[in-house]
């Protein structure tokens, strides 16, 4: 399954949602980030965050510059939730970067994750 968590400004942010084979609780999250702009993105950081009845572990990411037109980085989170089958997952995200001389902060929310994670 995947997830398109932001594509604004030339950035795209997908989340590739794999289950835990033998705990349906855990759902691994694959972020990728490109960069679809003719000039470097610098200084990213990706933040999210999850419901109060989950928890959501980050891991570093691969790096924080995503190259000119279609340089990426990629980042993996994991996703506890107890109440899969009950409640779907929503998450809150903020992208932070630097292209073309401008900081760029923005936030939104992320609801298309399917049922079960």
């Amino acid at each position: 399954n995947r997830v398109v968590a932001w594509d604004k400004g030339g950035v795209t942010v997908t989340l590739d949602l794999v289950k835990h084979p033998s705990n349906a609780q855990l759902t691994q999250v694959n972020a990728t980030y490109l960069n679809q702009n003719a000039s470097p993105v610098t200084n990213f950081v990706f933040q999210a965050a999850v419901p109060k009845h989950a928890k959501l572990q980050v891991n570093p990411p691969s790096g924080s510059t995503l190259g000119p037109s279609g340089g990426t980085a990629s980042q993996i989170f994991r996703i506890s939730n107890p109440q899969h089958a009950e409640k779907r997952m929503s998450m809150k995200v903020k992208l932070q970067y630097q292209c073309n001389g401008q900081t760029i902060s923005e936030m939104g929310q992320v609801d298309g994750f399917p049922a079960g994670v």
